[in-house]
């Protein structure tokens, strides 16, 4: 007959007390959760909006970020009124004037303005500024102006 033994615990495989296991996992949830509402705070502040502006031009601003290591930015913006948004876009002559509010500097210099199709309401389209002489930078507000229209305290990213 054979017989039967049981293996006894090592002594160094000790359990942890229950509460200590439901501690350490309500912790670890909380730090993800803070984790991801900051990521989405930071990925999406919050862009002024100006009525005059977006009835004159068509377009609502929606973001402002410098890319391309420091040497170009670029204007998000969305469509209202596709018929006032084709004026604003094709004027090259007189593009938005995007002004640092920390530091006075500016560009005006797009690179890009036409985009080459029917614009579309609720479509988003960019605009493409040479970063001039580093005149944006992120973390920092712009002045959004368009003529005598101006949208204030834009968050640079």
């Amino acid at each position: 007959m054979s017989q039967l033994t049981l293996a006894r615990p090592s002594p160094t495989t000790r359990k942890l007390p229950r509460w200590m296991v439901i501690a350490v996992m309500a912790l670890l949830v909380a730090l993800i959760i803070g984790n991801v509402i900051q990521s989405r705070a930071q990925a999406s502040p919050t862009v002024p909006q100006n009525a005059a502006m977006e009835k004159a031009l068509g377009v609502r601003f929606s973001r402002v970020a410098v890319v391309a290591d420091g040497g170009l930015i670029t204007v998000s913006y969305v469509v209202l009124d596709p018929e006032k948004a084709s004026r604003f876009q094709l004027d090259g002559a007189h593009p938005p004037v995007l002004h640092s509010e920390a530091r006075g500097l500016s560009t005006k210099r797009v690179s890009l303005m036409k985009q080459g199709h029917t614009l579309r309401a609720g479509q988003t389209y960019d605009l493409v500024y040479q970063n001039t002489q580093g005149a944006l930078q992120p973390n920092e507000q712009v002045s959004i102006d368009a003529g005598s229209l101006h949208l204030r305290h834009v968050p640079v990213l």
